[in-house]
């Protein structure tokens, strides 16, 4: 990403993508406690349990980290700004916490169809809501480089994920009659490709070079996500009209994600800080990626091996999906607090370094505690009887210990914050 349109005077108050971290902290919290409380599952991808928990991980936890991050980009990247964030924040968030609530709750009680249809209906309009806030802006933004047009097709994918997802429901319940397994790939597809891995795509282009310092990805790598995007609008279409094919169509999809795995891996190897913390987090996201790939191939080959599609569920959103945002969160959230501070002009001496604000071995502790409950989760998918309840155990001590992090990070934040906002206090004077 060109540099040049970084613009942290439109960075929104820290609290607007913060309350949508912190949400994603609660939902881990609550996917661990449901692991620990229900009932033991079957290695069944339509069991109740297991649709509540993708969804639990996919909209609670990655969703509202997403929603925080695309909140923060549109500002720093596009130079978005947010007038009215309150108004903004009640339009968003308590539809969302309460669309992904019923969801689950429908889910998990037999898809109740009248929570389904609420859950889904909240939940669209919580997007709806981030979309109409973003794409005009997004539009008339001079913005061109690969990290904003990969934030306006992301969005794309969302409003397309977020609406096959009510179709769905609708389906379900009964009040819509819609061939049911091409929307359910299409929906899954478009979730996956079109929402989550089209924002990391996206992220990756200006995270990378900025904290790790790596070289610019290159020029070719903008063409990925316009690729990716034709690919499944065509894909969607011919599961409509093929539904015999699906697997075969199902194939072209893993295309972009691998080119995207291959390039990121080669700026990892690439990158000069390769000690940090997030090096490793998007070290182990690429290599589950690839792995869910190579899963999601093989699962139509032995169609009895009921734990595959689990295992590409596990190492997309938990693997993928979550050591980004862990490693995100341990790297950005702490740049963030210390950003605002720095526009404060705190006395020389009271504001620390980003590493002051949570330290690099805490973030790498954290990424340890994932890979373990990665493993965790896999041997969960091959016998959940067994690995349940550690299962269980893992996810509440990983939301644990994230949470006591964001509670240090934000008690260091408040402490500096209110130094800079004493009564009488003079900004620090800029060195001649």
């Amino acid at each position: 990403m060109s540099q040049a349109w970084l613009s942290y005077e439109a960075a929104p108050p820290p609290w607007l993508p913060g309350s949508f971290f912190a949400a994603s902290l609660a939902w881990l919290l609550i996917t661990g406690l449901t692991l620990l409380l229900g009932d033991t599952v079957l290695a069944n991808r339509f069991d109740p349990l297991i649709v509540t928990l993708t969804h639990l991980l996919a909209l609670g936890v990655l969703g509202n980290t997403m929603f925080g991050a695309v909140l923060q980009l549109l500002a720093v990247a596009a130079g978005v700004g947010t007038p009215s964030p309150r108004a903004l924040w009640w339009r968003i968030f308590p539809a969302w916490q309460a669309g992904v609530a019923c969801l689950c709750w429908g889910f998990s009680h037999g898809f109740a169809a009248t929570w389904l249809t609420a859950g889904a209906l909240l939940a669209y309009s919580a997007g709806l809501a981030l979309l109409l806030h973003a794409l005009p802006s997004l539009w008339r933004s001079p913005a061109r480089d690969a990290t904003s047009q990969g934030l306006r097709l992301a969005l794309g994918g969302l409003g397309v994920a977020l609406s096959l997802g009510l179709l769905l429901v609708l389906t379900l319940g009964g009040q819509l009659q819609l061939p049911f397994l091409p929307l359910l790939h299409s929906h899954v597809l478009w979730a996956g490709l079109g929402w989550l891995l089209a924002l990391l795509l996206a992220v990756s282009q200006t995270v990378i070079p900025l904290f790790l310092i790596s070289p610019a990805f290159p020029a070719f790598t903008r063409k990925l996500l316009p690729g990716q995007s034709v690919l499944l609008l065509a894909l969607s279409l011919l599961l409509l009209w093929q539904q015999d094919k699906i697997n075969n169509w199902l194939t072209l999809a893993g295309l972009p994600a691998a080119a995207f795995a291959s390039l990121t891996l080669q700026q990892l190897r690439r990158c000069r800080r390769q000690q940090d913390p997030l090096w490793l987090s998007w070290l182990l996201a690429m290599l589950a990626l690839l792995s869910g790939l190579s899963c999601a191939l093989a699962a139509p080959c032995w169609p009895a091996n009921t734990s595959l599609p689990l295992y590409c569920g596990v190492l997309w959103l938990g693997g993928l999906g979550l050591a980004c945002v862990l490693g995100m969160l341990g790297k950005i959230a702490p740049f963030l607090a210390w950003l605002h501070l720095q526009r404060l002009q705190p006395p020389r001496g009271v504001l620390p370094a980003t590493h002051g604000f949570l330290s690099e071995q805490a973030v790498r502790w954290l990424t340890g505690l994932h890979a373990l409950w990665l493993l965790t989760a896999l041997a969960w998918c091959s016998w959940p009887a067994h690995w349940q309840s550690a299962l269980a155990m893992l996810s509440l001590l990983l939301a644990v210990m994230a949470a006591w992090h964001a509670l240090r990070l934000w008690l260091r934040y408040r402490q500096v914050l209110a130094i800079c906002l004493r009564p009488g206090q003079q900004p620090a004077q800029p060195a001649a």
